[in-house]
């Protein structure tokens, strides 16, 4: 059926002209859905009825106006979405989007399983489509680095759900604290570059929280020294202009090193020398202290007179722009 599918996203979606128009086949609904500098073109698969799939459109155009809002457009301006229904309980879970992924062949496209039967509340709440939006602020890595992609990913999830809402602000540094804490625990004998190597299987945890460890650790030196004027966010806003999107594999080297070029003192690749190749899991521990992250019985508490609590608040409350 995936497949199928794919082929009518190729097919179908290049012949539709009107931006938010909507073309059903006996296989898929198709639509064209403006987002802030982008035009997401949409393929819902069936049995999704015109209803819901309507409901999925809206949806969709909040994830990506979410992260958008990171540097005022979508990374990619014409990007492929497809949405696929599957069962609850499938192997991704009992969840409304159980499973999502970004496939690069050619062109950019987001993959997003989904249980159509779940209210369209719950996919609001869930995270999985805006960390799979959010792998689009980067570049493609290569296998060694998808601790960096899926890092940067979870670090934007959080934030991102925060900042539109969905989560507040305590949830989402409660997140993103037990994120890096199942990333600490996990496979401490491997370096970030050697767990992306073990695979999934062996190192999962590992490779989604040592990037998002970094991200974080990088956020706060950018922020704390501009006074909030320059952010991560800023950074892939140059990124973003300079080079997305891209049709080539990066290393998380080049990557760190291109980042560090767009500021006027460099952050990425000191924290790569650092970490990419050093077992264990880099401490964040003081990081959060200052921003008043308090731990207590592992339960988070936002202290207000923290001495970079104006960072922590832009972070997950507001960009700087």
């Amino acid at each position: 059926m995936r497949i199928r599918v794919q082929k009518l996203l190729l097919l179908i979606v290049t012949t539709l002209l009107a931006t938010a128009t909507m073309a059903s086949t006996s296989d898929a609904l198709v639509i064209e859905a403006p987002v802030p500098g982008a035009i997401l073109h949409i393929t819902i698969a069936q049995p999704i009825d015109d209803h819901k799939a309507r409901q999925f459109v809206t949806w969709l155009q909040a994830v990506a106006g979410s992260v958008s809002s990171v540097y005022g457009r979508f990374p990619n301006p014409s990007p492929r979405v497809l949405v696929i229904p599957t069962g609850q309980r499938t192997w991704g879970g009992d969840s409304a989007v159980p499973f999502g992924r970004v496939t690069r062949q050619g062109e950019e496209s987001i993959e997003l399983y989904v249980d159509a039967n779940r209210p369209i509340e719950e996919f609001y709440a869930n995270w999985t489509a805006t960390h799979e939006f959010s792998h689009l602020l980067l570049p493609y890595l290569d296998e060694q680095h998808r601790w960096i992609s899926e890092g940067f990913a979870s670090y934007y999830q959080n934030v991102l759900m925060s900042r539109a809402g969905h989560y507040s602000p305590t949830e989402a540094w409660q997140y993103l604290y037990e994120g890096l804490e199942r990333g600490r625990a996990s496979r401490p004998d491997l370096t970030p570059n050697e767990a992306a190597a073990a695979g999934i299987r062996q190192a999962r945890m590992k490779i989604y929280w040592s990037g998002t460890a970094i991200a974080l650790l990088a956020d706060i030196n950018i922020r704390e020294r501009s006074g909030n004027a320059e952010s991560l966010d800023r950074v892939l806003g140059r990124l973003q202009q300079c080079c997305l999107p891209s049709k080539r594999t990066w290393s998380g080297s080049e990557l760190f090193a291109k980042l560090d070029s767009l500021l006027d003192e460099p952050v990425f690749m000191p924290l790569y020398r650092q970490h990419a190749q050093t077992a264990g899991f880099p401490d964040v521990k003081a990081a959060l202290q200052r921003l008043g992250v308090d731990i207590d019985d592992n339960q988070v508490q936002l202290r207000a007179d923290a001495e970079l609590a104006d960072v922590r608040r832009a972070i997950t409350e507001g960009t700087s722009l």
